[in-house]
């Protein structure tokens, strides 16, 4: 939700950005994943 929101001036061009986001992103282990997500 954040993503788009922050993004949401330009519609059209968000599935390319969200893509290029995604792929240039390292890989996390699950452990920090998991934390992250209870903060």
């Amino acid at each position: 939700f954040a993503y788009r929101f922050n993004r949401r001036f330009d519609l059209a061009a968000l599935p390319a950005r969200l893509l290029v986001a995604a792929a240039s992103c390292a890989p996390q282990p699950m452990r920090i994943i998991r934390a992250e997500a209870h903060c």
